[in-house]
This record gives structure tokens, sequence and C-alpha cells, in this order.
């Protein structure tokens, strides 16, 4: 019964969330107005202030109400850093999920750098390969896989800095941030460090050539450890 009883109220916790938005949009609120006061919520949903209260709480925590003590509540601006934030949270970081953001983040990538082959400049490929060298560095010192993680995120942020796309470099952040996080919690390792760096050295080579097609296979070539392992994983947690 208790069990019966909290799945209502979350559920009755979502339908007001939803509803709220709803009414913003219904009555034309922009960024910076001021939201209507519970009581007025309460009313044109017909729902308990209370039910009002948590639903308003749950959209202050999602980035889409500002609170103004003293002063009152406020939609906010729409962007994508309060939704990004939560989404790193809201995953539940285990093999499917990295399973599921890794084959999103070779689609995002793989069209990016064919888009944009003819756009690089000579820093730009400078850049990169000076990353190369620390990659080479950290492995020649035996580095650590997350020292290893982050300096490939920055060499992932290198290559789409100036698409002047700020939605997919921070895309690229999360999906590092969740890559550290199983690799740690299922121990995942790079098997082949060698091969890494040098699927990395193709596609700056590719990209010297401007061949949009070997960047994208050698871009999607040095997910394929990674893939093999979430596969393997899965395979391993299904087995009877």
């Amino acid at each position: 019964m208790l069990v019966l009883e909290n799945h209502r109220k979350a559920s009755l916790s979502s339908l007001v969330k939803e509803n709220l938005q709803l009414y913003f949009r219904k009555n034309d609120l922009k960024g910076g107005d001021p939201i209507p006061t519970e009581a007025e919520l309460a009313e044109g949903l017909g729902v308990s202030r209370t039910a009002v209260r948590e639903g308003l709480k749950s959209l202050e925590s999602l980035g889409i109400i500002d609170v103004k003590p003293g002063i009152g509540r406020f939609l906010k601006n729409f962007n994508f850093d309060s939704i990004l934030d939560n989404l790193t949270y809201s995953i539940e970081m285990d093999v499917r999920d990295f399973r599921d953001i890794l084959e999103v983040r070779i689609a995002l990538e793989s069209s990016f750098i064919g888009d944009y082959i003819h756009n690089y400049t000579e820093s730009q490929l400078a850049e990169l390969e000076n990353i190369i060298a620390e990659m080479e560095k950290l492995d020649a010192q035996g580095c650590s896989e997350e020292a290893m993680i982050q300096i490939h995120t920055r060499f992932h942020l290198a290559l789409y800095k100036d698409h002047g796309n700020q939605l997919l470099l921070n895309l690229i952040k999360i999906f590092s941030t969740v890559q550290r996080t199983v690799s740690v919690l299922n121990h995942y390792r790079i098997q082949d460090m060698r091969k890494f760096i040098d699927l990395h050295v193709r596609i700056i080579s590719a990209i010297r050539s401007r061949d949009a097609e070997v960047a994208r296979a050698a871009l999607i070539a040095h997910f394929d450890e990674p893939r093999l392992w979430k596969a393997e994983s899965r395979s391993s947690a299904i087995r009877p």
C-alpha cells in the first residue's frame, strides 16, 4: 500500500510539473517574467498549493525557475546549461547507458568532422598534434586511465571548438564524464594504447588531406575498443 501511495504521489508530482510548464507556454510567459502565486496556480490547475509548491521546486532544480528571496519566482531564459548539468546526474551510469551514449557520440562526431573537414586551420591542426604529443608522453610514463581520458577529452574538444556549436562541446564533456565514471565502476581500461594513439594520428592525417571519409572511418575505429567492451559486458550480464 505504501508503494502504491508513493507511486501515486510521484505520478501527481510529475503531472503537476508538466502542467506548470504547459501553463507557462499557454500564458506566453517569457524569460524574466514573474510567475503567478501558488494560490493562482493551484486554482488554475485544479490542484493543491502543496502540489504546486513541489512542482515549482522541481522546476527550480532543473534551472527553469529562478527564485529571488523577498521578491518572488521568475521564469528563466532558456539555455542548455542547466539541462546538461541535470542530464549528467540523471544518467544511471551502467553499461547499457554507456552503450547508448557511445552510439550517439559516434553519430554526432562523425557527422561534424565530415562537415567541417575543409575548415580546419594550421593552428588548429598544430594544437591537435600537441595534444597527441602529450598522449605519447603520458603513455611512456605509464599514466592512469583517468589522465588519458582527460587528455582524450581535450583532443575532441579541440576538434570541434571552432565549429561554433557549444551544445556539441557540452555533450562531449558529458560523454567523458560518463566514460570516466563507468571506467571506475566497471574497471574498464584501454587495452591497446599504441593503437589508440595511432588512430588519433590517423584522424589528424585525414584532416590534413581533407578526406572526410577517412577521417570518419578513423574516428569510428578509435571507438571500436570501448564498443567491443560494452558489447561483451552486456553479454556477460545477460548470460544465464
